[in-house]
């Protein structure tokens, strides 16, 4: 990867960028302001028309490193997962960020927000090659994409990139308070951001419009709805940008013409790009533990910050996916888990996994074995002997997702959150289509087996939500916006302010003479 940093210093071949958004998976560790190779291919030598389509090849790529190593974290400050214990989880950085308290050298987010900052800066890069008189002609024989496809790839990808930026990051000295800066510009607040994405997803809509594309119109439409829902729905200071009603309701026009049932919008993965997931809160390495409610496992160092409901019982306002289940193991469907043994043993994953995941899954008879095993007392319990892949006297360490592997592709908006979008805007009061809210819920339960609800509201919602986005980095966002979530940490800790965004680094706000 890439450090966002370097480029504000000086401007880096965009050769060098695009192997690096296709070739390097996420890590906690990186060197910035390094040399440029001398054979480094010019700038100038991707205004060929024939590049057009590598370029859109590099923007993916680097969207995959930005998609999951963005959310994952998000995840890691709400209180979806939590930091694990096992011996395999070193480094502090995921600490801080379980706990709210994130130092401005955290090195987790800074490594995340330089792959978001690039994956803007090659959208944005690439409309400017298209619109500068020395750039490249779309018209031209050798070109491999049309205008459309250019001016479709560069503004949803830039949409894109500032959803992101207005959803998860924000102030380096107040961390209640979403936004971020884009190239060296003064700092910029989430509603502004969310409105430059609308106007970026607006562009798109016309190219796809212009190629014909019913698919691409509704994937465009799909995430305009979730950008509007979220301005629409967070509490921010009147600054302008896109917020309230106004938001609401055009959240819920382009909700109507969202994705139908059966439809996504998915980041791939392979090889070169491996679904940060795995190796920080995954079967890889688990950073980043499903949090099971254990109060013992929240108690030290700073995770102090965690709030307790009832401190007579211990209970935590912390929801736990892992009682979730116990409760109700046919919620393995949506809600697939990972369990890691004292002894190194790792199932792939309980539950019904996506088709390209690989490894083995669990049935529910087999997982209520191992639940009945488990509780949720700070304390590693016996499995029985009877589960495969764990030898006799292993215990149960950790849980964590069983959902993504180093290969799955994520959705980016599937039809199923499209749906629960619609349900939420229905229940507010605004028309997202002919079905009801209640009507829109069951067709989300019913894709994943389970029973049909005879009633639904918006605290419903929220744990419809909770279950069916698991592990997508949706909890944060909805901690925020949704009064039936309560947010799970202490306002403050030692005097410091507990974060409900990811804060601006030293990286990023460094060479920034505007912050």
């Amino acid at each position: 990867m890439s450090s966002y940093a370097t480029l504000l210093k000086r401007p880096l071949a965009l050769g060098i960028l695009l192997v690096f958004a296709g070739t390097f998976a996420a890590c906690d560790s990186f060197v910035s302001n390094v040399d440029q190779p001398k054979d480094a291919a010019g700038d100038e030598q991707f205004n060929d028309p024939a590049e057009a389509e590598y370029l859109i090849t590099g923007i993916r790529a680097q969207w995959a490193d930005s998609h999951s190593g963005v959310t994952d974290l998000a995840d890691g400050l709400s209180d979806e997962f939590r930091f694990g214990i096992n011996s395999n989880a070193t480094f502090p950085t995921f600490e801080q960020i379980d706990a709210g308290i994130i130092r401005d050298d955290n090195n987790s987010v800074t490594n995340a927000l330089a792959d978001l900052q690039e994956y803007r800066y090659l959208a944005d890069d690439l409309l400017r090659r298209l619109e500068e008189s020395n750039g490249f002609d779309p018209d031209a024989p050798a070109a491999s994409a049309s205008e459309a496809e250019i001016r479709y790839a560069a503004n949803v990808h830039g949409a894109n990139a500032r959803y992101y930026l207005a959803t998860y990051f924000g102030h380096p000295d107040d961390p209640r308070r979403g936004g971020a800066t884009i190239d060296t510009s003064a700092f910029i607040p989430s509603p502004e951001l969310y409105q430059r994405a609308e106007d970026k997803y607006a562009n798109a809509l016309e190219q796809a419009e212009a190629m014909g594309d019913g698919l691409l119109q509704r994937r465009v439409q799909s995430v305009r709805a979730r950008n509007a829902l979220y301005a629409g729905t967070h509490d921010f200071e009147a600054t302008g940008g896109l917020q309230g009603p106004e938001a609401l309701q055009a959240a819920a026009e382009y909700a109507r013409e969202g994705l139908q049932e059966g439809e996504s919008w998915d980041v791939a993965y392979d090889l070169n790009t491996v679904n940060d997931y795995h190796n920080q809160a995954g079967a890889g390495r688990l950073q980043l533990a499903v949090q099971d409610g254990n109060k013992a496992q929240l108690a030290g160092g700073v995770s102090e910050s965690y709030r307790v409901a009832d401190e007579s019982t211990g209970e935590l306002v912390a929801r736990s996916h892992v009682e979730t289940v116990a409760n109700n193991p046919q919620e393995l469907n949506r809600i697939p888990l990972t369990i890691i043994g004292s002894r190194g043993a790792t199932r792939g994953g309980f539950g019904a996994l996506p088709p390209n995941l690989t490894g083995i899954s669990i049935d529910e008879d087999e997982f209520s074995t191992v639940a009945d095993a488990w509780q949720a007392n700070g304390e590693a319990d016996a499995l029985p002997t009877s589960v495969a892949d764990f030898e006799d006297g292993d215990t149960i360490i950790e849980w964590g997702q069983g959902k993504w592997e180093e290969r799955t592709d994520m959705p980016f908006i599937s039809w199923q959150e499209l749906f629960l979008i619609r349900a939420e805007l229905e229940l507010r009061g605004y028309d997202a289509g002919s079905e009801t809210a209640l009507e829109l819920v069951n067709a989300v339960r019913g894709s994943y087996g389970l029973s049909d609800l005879s009633s639904v509201d918006l605290e419903r919602i929220a744990v419809e939500r909770d279950r069916t986005l698991f592990a997508t980095g949706s909890r944060l966002p909805d901690q925020r916006r949704m009064k039936a979530v309560e947010w799970h940490l202490k306002d403050q800790v030692n005097g410091q302010k507990t974060a409900q965004w990811l804060q601006l680094t030293q990286d990023e706000t460094g060479p920034n003479p505007n912050l």
